[in-house]
């Protein structure tokens, strides 16, 4: 009895949620779980699959860049978990594929503020405009591990283990572990 009403009660928190935010983000899913506080900014270029999961403090920020043009930035597929304090911020695209599974505390990102011009360093960094070096494309069914961080102009291949507190800068191929930093293969 007590079970069936807490399964009730999750159900009606994901129906909720799911109408909430999808009158803030482009598309959102069939089972959408939001556990705690999501931090959706620039909505309307995020898209996300069905079967989504995440708890603590999750933000997820697009921002629009100086191209003027309206399309997706941020695209997360099917049966994604990210879990506690993670980040994600994109201005290029950030395409995460599915069966994604994110430790606490990763941060991923296709920008950076400004470059190492000399003009923008003697500039307020609040000011510098926002750069991009490439896209980040996270394939299928990979697992992130806790405290990662994933930069820009980098592609993940599907099945990849990513080790915790690591950097990855550079493109990891299908099927493969990489820890450290910056992440190499070690599998």
């Amino acid at each position: 009895m007590i079970l069936s009403i807490y399964k009730l009660w999750i159900r009606l928190l994901n129906f909720s949620a799911r109408r909430i935010y999808s009158k803030r983000i482009s598309k959102v899913g069939m089972n959408f779980n939001c556990y705690y506080d999501l931090d959706i900014v620039g909505g309307k270029y995020i898209s996300i699959g069905n079967n989504f999961t995440s708890t603590r403090s999750v933000r997820i920020h697009a921002w629009k860049n100086n191209d003027n043009i309206d399309t997706i930035r941020i695209e997360i597929g099917n049966d994604v978990t990210i879990t506690d304090h993670c980040y994600i911020s994109g201005i290029n695209k950030i395409s995460i594929g599915n069966g994604v599974l994110f430790g606490s505390n990763c941060f991923v990102s296709d920008n950076f503020h400004g470059n190492a011009k000399r003009d923008d360093l003697d500039s307020v960094v609040e000011k510098r405009v926002l750069t991009s070096k490439g896209a980040v494309v996270i394939g299928d069914n990979v697992w992130i591990g806790r405290n990662v961080c994933i930069m820009p102009n980098v592609t993940v291949g599907k099945g990849v283990i990513i080790g915790a507190n690591s950097v990855v800068t550079h493109d990891i191929p299908p099927y493969s572990v990489a820890a450290g930093v910056p992440a190499r293969i070690i599998s």
